[in-house]
């Protein structure tokens, strides 16, 4: 499946709410989830409005998840979370819920989600604030659930490794452009399961195990020497750079399992009508090189360049 073209560009004025409201009960209608559009509509007004407050462009609406747990995003260039601001609901003489004019911000959307929260970019690009539309007002609204992946490494409790364990793996040729698209879908691929794993964990127990293999990853990856060059040669546009990483002994066998998981996922998520799961032919030419280098090299094998294209053939929606 290519990627997520459940995606609208804002721009920076008033209209963004009107064409956000408008976008998005259109994509619950295609997907047939027309009971949720009005908590939708009402929602992700407060959240394109306090983005154009508090944020700066460019901004974002996307409708991701599954088509039984649909998810609206919006994403801005704030690293700030959301505050809510405890407006109180009134009831009017029919007893129906109203709301007040001012200060209602994200108690609304929590008053019409089943659940809402917000991850901020541990790079520091942004943050996404998310909620899943509930069909009715709920009568307690849902409490907010802040995602920091530094707190979620900490929580794993796991020792770094030891530096007279770690392996050199050389990356050869590694396309720096192509190489930041693969990045950008890996980590939006491991925040979408993260959160299909909370919202269902019965049902999607691949999401589990992947979101568990994102964080050992991830841990594995602060403690790689090394990746300041490859940083380098993105800031100096390189189209490609050689690099010799220290890894942790672990990471080989990380990254053989999630070379696994991955393609388990792409079988498993394919009819999937919101999730941005499979990426373009050359993103899985370039990942399954990747990976594979840590296994290759780990096992005594000579480094195998990269010798792919270093740039998207065609053009590419990344969300």
């Amino acid at each position: 499946m290519p990627w997520n073209k459940r995606t609208l560009p804002l721009p920076a004025g008033a209209p963004s709410v009107r064409m956000a409201r408008e976008w998005v009960s259109g994509v619950l209608d295609e997907i047939g989830r027309t009971e949720l559009a009005e908590s939708a509509r009402l929602a992700v007004s407060e959240l394109v409005t306090n983005a154009l407050l508090h944020a700066e462009p460019p901004m974002t609406v996307h409708v991701r998840g599954t088509v039984e747990h649909p998810r609206i995003e919006v994403t801005d260039q704030s690293m700030v979370p959301p505050q809510p601001r405890h407006s109180t609901p009134l009831v009017n003489a029919d007893d129906e819920l109203t709301w007040t004019t001012v200060g209602r911000g994200l108690d609304l959307v929590a008053s019409f989600a089943r659940r809402w929260g917000a991850d901020i970019d541990p790079r520091g690009f942004g943050k996404v604030v998310w909620f899943e539309p509930a069909a009715e007002v709920r009568e307690n609204p849902a409490e907010g659930e802040l995602f920091d992946l530094d707190d979620a490494i900490a929580q794993r409790g796991e020792e770094p490794a030891d530096p007279e364990s770690m392996l050199t793996i050389e990356l050869l040729g590694m396309p720096t452009e192509l190489f930041s698209h693969l990045r950008l879908h890996f980590n939006e691929l491991g925040r979408e399961l993260r959160l299909l794993a909370i919202t269902d964990p019965d049902r999607y127990p691949i999401a589990v195990e992947f979101a568990e293999t994102y964080l050992q990853i991830e841990h594995e990856r602060r403690q790689v020497v090394g990746l300041d060059d490859l940083d380098s040669a993105m800031d100096a546009h390189k189209d490609t750079v050689d690099l010799a990483y220290r890894v942790p002994a672990t990471a080989p066998e990380s990254m053989s399992r999630v070379a696994v998981l991955l393609e388990e996922i792409y079988r498993s998520f394919a009819q999937e009508k919101l999730l941005a799961v499979r990426p373009s032919p050359e993103l899985m030419s370039l990942q399954r090189w990747y990976l594979g280098e840590f296994s290759r090299q780990a096992n005594g094998h000579r480094p195998m360049p990269w010798v792919g294209p270093t740039r998207l053939v065609g053009r590419q929606e990344v969300s």
